[in-house]
């Protein structure tokens, strides 16, 4: 009865229902049923919050927009032009690299979206792109700040089952870099990968450009550097970056004024603050599942499909509930869920992090969520129906990501066994 309960509480955000008051009266209805006394689940909550890891999710943020105010992505965007843009299809691979490198800054999906889809598609189309076509591209290319490190849908994973950061940040690097090739591919196969851009740089221009956007590549040294080289732990690396990034905006650039300061900081927090109220009300559901026993039933179930039949079923599982539920909401539900079902079956948890970020991903462009999608249709100023259509080549590349994921563990797991020797 309530299990029943909270599921169709879940199911009732298709109704329109607010996402945080669907996610806590799902909470609240399942311990009525259950007998479970609220204090319980509040201190669950309490409990699961109270760690150091998650302080640097805002911090991440915060730096990404100070690199924005300070108008770093449009040095980054033409730096990325001059070196690629000649390729065909080159602007489309401009924004695909671009949103790769704004995730290696901030590690935030949605900001990615908006940043460089606001610089992009402008230039794309006067290069003959469509803008429905430019913005699908970016809805699903700025997923690519969920695998490139600093990821913050990574740190949340960290902070759900407390697996190191640092190893689960080298866990996402390849794979991203693979989607950035698929996703390239799809570029190709399509009619828009024939379109070659029509501006030309000198040896001159490139060189001067790549020496203007040196001191922007010095912000993902310092995040990987910190934490690599045993400087720092993840969030005083997410501090180092904030002060970097607001360093050379405001006295190297000298485009970030006072007046962009408080806007990256406002803007931070109130993005901030809608996570964690989702991933608290995330938590409640949680905790009624756990102590109602689910994730114990599921991990004796689990034994009888093997490693790869549990990571299809969480793959699947994950695309079915992105239609329903936002992104970060879904991991922090389903994640502790499989925890128990992972280390039955010895399923690395770093593959385990890698697959249910990428599954969770699509859901960032399916409506009727799709944050991603619906940001980038409000940057084209086109229809979110219209770049819905245009996104579905896109996803299937996400998901043939997602299938070599699961059948080819080391992809995401030999760069961190390498570097950490383990």
């Amino acid at each position: 009865m309530a299990i029943a309960l909270v599921v169709l509480g879940i199911v009732s955000l298709l109704s329109g229902v607010a996402l945080y008051a669907g996610l806590g009266y799902s909470a609240g209805l399942g311990a009525w049923a259950a007998d479970i006394p609220l204090e319980a689940i509040i201190a669950s909550i309490a409990g699961a919050l109270h760690r150091e890891v998650w302080l640097a999710v805002p911090l991440f943020m915060l730096s990404g927009y100070l690199m924005t105010e300070g108008t770093s992505m449009h040095r980054l965007i033409n730096a990325v032009d001059a070196f690629f843009g000649w390729v065909p299809g080159g602007l489309a691979l401009v924004m695909i690299v671009s949103c790769a490198f704004f995730g290696a800054l901030s590690g935030s999906i949605v900001s990615a979206v908006a940043a460089v889809g606001s610089i992009m598609i402008p230039m794309m189309e006067e290069q003959g792109y469509d803008r429905a076509w430019s913005a699908a591209l970016v809805s699903v290319a700025g997923v690519l700040a969920m695998l490139i490190p600093p990821s913050n849908p990574f740190l949340i994973y960290c902070g759900v089952t407390d697996t190191p950061v640092g190893p689960m940040f080298l866990a996402g690097i390849l794979p991203g870099v693979l989607l950035m090739l698929i996703l390239y591919a799809v570029v190709l196969i399509m009619p828009e990968g024939r379109i070659r851009s029509k501006k030309k740089y000198t040896l001159r221009e490139k060189g001067r450009i790549l020496y203007e956007v040196i001191p922007i590549l010095g912000v993902p040294v310092v995040i990987m550097g910190g934490i690599y080289g045993g400087i720092a732990t993840p969030v005083e690396a997410a501090a180092l970056a904030c002060i970097y990034a607001a360093i050379i905006g405001r006295f190297v650039y000298r485009q970030l004024t006072w007046k962009g300061m408080i806007n990256s900081l406002r803007t931070s927090v109130r993005i901030t603050s809608m996570i964690f109220v989702l991933v608290a009300m995330a938590y409640g559901v949680n905790a009624v599942v756990t102590m109602l026993g689910a994730p114990t039933a599921l991990a004796s179930l689990a034994l009888g499909f093997g490693k790869m039949g549990l990571l299809l079923m969480v793959m699947g599982l994950m695309l079915l509930m992105g239609f329903m539920l936002e992104e970060i909401s879904t991991m922090v539900v389903m994640v502790p869920i499989f925890w128990p079902s992972v280390l039955k079956l010895g399923v690395d948890p770093l593959q385990f992090g890698v697959v249910i970020c990428t599954a969770a991903a699509i859901g960032y462009s399916t409506p009727p969520i799709a944050l991603n999608l619906y940001t980038a249709a409000s940057v084209a100023n086109v229809s979110s129906t219209a770049v819905f259509r245009k996104v579905i080549p896109f996803l299937i590349g996400i998901v043939i990501l997602n299938l070599i994921v699961v059948f080819v563990p080391q992809l995401s797991t030999w760069l961190p066994h390498l570097v950490y020797h383990r």
